[in-house]
């Protein structure tokens, strides 16, 4: 099974979220996938898989997916779907979950994030 998880937004270090995420990972690297991000208006980025954009996050590799994968699906909630992205780091590509928008229309009116980077966003915005 795929022990690695690549997170681009508050679940990254120093967000919001990374508590839920932390007693779990064991290393985390700096990584990018393919994919357009948007600043959804509840305050968080959403991701829509594709071959338009590079988004830009951490690799984690995690211990207990029994116990992990179950409470990121929770925290994730009804609008995103956990699928298989190839990721990219210094050391090559791999594969690892990432969390996507179900479906590309929850992002519709949303700002996109040009640089795919939430990280340099979140403190920009208004």
């Amino acid at each position: 099974m795929v022990d690695r998880l690549f997170v681009y937004g508050t679940l990254r270090a120093g967000e919001a979220a990374h508590a839920v995420v932390a007693p779990y990972v064991i290393s985390a690297v700096r990584a990018t996938a393919l994919g357009t991000m948007y600043a959804l208006p509840a305050g968080y980025p959403g991701v829509v898989a594709d071959d338009r954009g590079v988004v830009h996050g951490e690799l984690l590799t995690l211990h207990d997916l029994a116990a992990a994968l179950p409470a990121l699906d929770a925290y994730e909630g009804d609008d995103f779907t956990r699928i298989l992205a190839e990721i990219t780091t210094a050391a090559g590509r791999g594969w690892a979950w990432m969390y996507v928008l179900l479906s590309s229309e929850l992002a519709h009116g949303a700002p996109v994030i040009a640089d795919g980077d939430w990280a340099g966003y979140r403190p920009r915005r208004g």
